[in-house]
């Protein structure tokens, strides 16, 4: 066989975080909206797509510094909400960039939902009796939320989800493919299957694991790393390894 054990990354390769990301924030923005509304504080509402183009535009803005640990997280979403505020002149604050992304952080799994295959791929995974894993960079009572509200649970338990929060080390460091690995138990045999290039791909391989690359927003690679398959969609995945007779049990 193959593989014997199959991890996956979780935002933008099991569900579209993108679109989860969205939706959240604007239901978060629109219940703002409507207090201050409510209030006096503004007279008149601003368009939620306007909006939220101008909130991801300064997500995008300010995610290197964050992602380079120039700023930590919490000033990273504070500066994203300020600038955006100040944009439309609506009213901004520390406290209110915090209050903002609690009520997000509380809802965004509510707006997961699963890629299509997703769960006749893990029926597939399980049927052929393929150790089953999460790697994922992020929050950890927000991951586990995510897994849950995607209908993963019953095929993944949290013995075999690592979170970078929990654990202090992130993709693309080798050290949270060890250990992951260590803790499911089959060296021989690993497979990552995940949408960032150099988060999951290029970390992926040079922890000699091999690597599908789920390409689901069109991001072209930049470093010579070879995954052993590049895929645009979780579908092309399953069919893949449904085609594999080397993974027949």
């Amino acid at each position: 066989m193959r593989w014997r054990t199959i991890c996956f990354d979780l935002d933008n390769t099991l569900f579209s975080h993108e679109d989860a990301f969205e939706k959240a924030i604007c239901f978060c923005f629109e219940t703002l909206q409507e207090q201050w509304l409510n209030e006096k504080r503004i007279e008149s509402p601003i368009d939620v797509p306007i909006w939220f183009k101008t909130f991801k535009n300064n997500s995008d803005l300010y995610w290197k510094q964050f992602e380079t640990n120039k700023v930590t997280a919490k000033t990273y979403r504070r500066l994203r909400y300020h600038d955006t505020m100040k944009t439309f002149d609506l009213p901004y604050s520390d406290e209110e960039a915090d209050h903002f992304h609690a009520h997000y952080y509380d809802i965004v799994d509510l707006f997961s939902e699963p890629f299509e295959g997703l769960l006749d791929l893990m029926n597939e995974l399980k049927e052929r009796n393929i150790k089953v894993g999460i790697i994922t960079n992020g929050t950890a009572d927000t991951q586990y939320r995510k897994i849950k509200k995607i209908g993963l649970a019953s095929f993944i338990g949290n013995e075999q989800v690592f979170v970078s929060e929990e654990l202090g080390i992130a993709k693309p460091s080798r050290d949270i493919f060890d250990l992951a690995i260590t803790k499911l138990g089959e060296t021989n045999g690993k497979l990552f299957i995940g949408d960032s290039w150099e988060h999951d791909i290029c970390g992926a391989i040079d922890a000699g694991w091999d690597a599908i690359y789920l390409n689901t927003r069109g991001i072209p690679a930049n470093t010579s790393h070879e995954p052993y398959a590049t895929c645009s969609e979780l579908m092309e995945v399953l069919d893949l390894i449904k085609s594999d007779q080397s993974m027949k049990g």
